[in-house]
């Protein structure tokens, strides 16, 4: 992780230059992620579900399989672009397989863990075809690859059919493939387009902030829109309208991020990315996900106390977005630290607020910290855009 210092977007050299277009995101692409962010709707049902370690537990294990999944897509879909017609119809039928794993998710671990596995093996499988055509060295990759993702996918088939503490067992060896991986078969030989990666994520992103607020309406369960559900609405809408703003701000993080990206050899290049775009997004799409969940429990009542489980959600959700955003500013140098790791400690500290006053107190004193860590941001990035124009 990098410190505080120069920006990459506002650097002397980096002023008179520009990231090379490149190919941009397709619309299929943007099609695919959205049945990839239903996968998200579900976890968040899971654990407004079961508000418990092990509800906790089962959303840890289910997202990161998900996670590492669509972050494959994402590397092949950057190489190899779905225009041609074969190339489509694999891509929708790894949607297929998302939407298989989606209806399985909420009772992953309770009688659909083998639906799950096979929507997974379905889906691993497409995406080592998929690579298969984007020529001989992204085959050798992913021949490299595909056998942990493969030997994960055949141990959820196998929980799915067993009860107990195995389950969980099989489950996190599936995971721990996954988090091996890279580390065993190195990022090499994978050609990035900075261009294509950073408006890729960002369309996720946006996606699923827009799950965070589709979560509102969800939560009302279809009651009457009286003064107090609407106003608290309107309160909690500005949780994600300014994580949305911390992400895409007007300082044009994304124009630097794919700077940052371009001006690096393509080892290094590959390595800052998966950094950035796939560890570091994390703790962002983790804290949606328990936004999402605790905004079915905070709109219903909003002036009574929150239980203890949907407040530290609530609060959690925002510090682990906002610890990511500066996890992600810090890899690319491309913003501000410490103001959003700040606001993250700080943002704990409001889960008492919502215990012993109100949900909607705690939700305007995040709403409030939110606010506080976009200015700082603000006058950070004009500050150094006048230093080093």
């Amino acid at each position: 992780m990098g410190g505080e210092g120069k920006p990459a977007g506002v650097t002397a050299t980096s002023v008179e230059s520009s990231p090379k277009s490149g190919t941009r995101v397709t619309t299929l692409e943007l099609f695919f992620d959205l049945a990839f962010v239903f996968n998200f709707t579900q976890l968040a049902r899971v654990l407004s579900r079961d508000m418990t370690l092990r509800g906790v537990g089962q959303v840890l294990l289910v997202f990161w399989l998900l996670w590492w999944m669509y972050g494959g897509y994402a590397w092949l879909t950057n190489h190899l672009p779905p225009h041609r017609r074969h190339h489509r119809v694999l891509l929708l039928l790894g949607m297929a397989s998302f939407l298989i794993i989606g209806l399985a998710t909420p009772n992953a671990f309770d009688g659909d863990g083998v639906a799950f596995g096979i929507g997974y093996l379905l889906i691993v499988t497409v995406h080592a075809a998929l690579f298969a055509f984007g020529g001989p060295g992204a085959a050798r990759n992913m021949l490299r690859i595909a056998p942990f993702h493969t030997v994960g996918a055949l141990l959820i088939i196998c929980a799915g059919f067993l009860d107990g503490w195995v389950v969980y067992a099989l489950w996190a060896s599936a995971v721990g493939l996954e988090v091996i991986a890279p580390v065993l078969t190195g990022v090499s030989g994978f050609e990035l387009k900075p261009g294509h990666f950073v408006e890729r994520h960002g369309l996720l992103m946006i996606i699923a902030l827009g799950d965070s607020f589709l979560a509102l309406g969800i939560g009302t369960d279809g009651g009457q829109a009286g003064p107090s559900v609407v106003t608290t609405a309107v309160l909690i809408f500005v949780i994600p309208a300014g994580l949305w703003w911390v992400y895409f701000d007007e300082s044009e993080k994304a124009w630097r991020a794919e700077l940052a990206l371009e001006r690096q050899d393509a080892l290094r290049r590959s390595r800052l990315a998966l950094a950035a775009f796939f560890y570091a997004h994390v703790p962002m799409l983790l804290g949606l996900i328990l936004i999402a969940a605790a905004v079915k429990k905070t709109i219903v009542h909003p002036y009574d106390p929150l239980a203890t489980a949907p407040s530290v959600a609530l609060a959690g959700g925002v510090a682990l977005y906002l610890g990511g955003i500066a996890w992600f500013h810090g890899i690319l140098k491309i913003g501000p630290q410490r103001f959003h790791f700040t606001a993250a400690l700080v943002a704990v500290l409001t889960i008492p607020v919502g215990r012993a006053g109100s949900a909607v107190a705690e939700v305007v004193l995040l709403g409030v910290l939110i606010g506080a860590a976009l200015l700082s941001d603000h006058r950070w990035t004009k500050k150094m855009a006048h230093l080093y124009h």
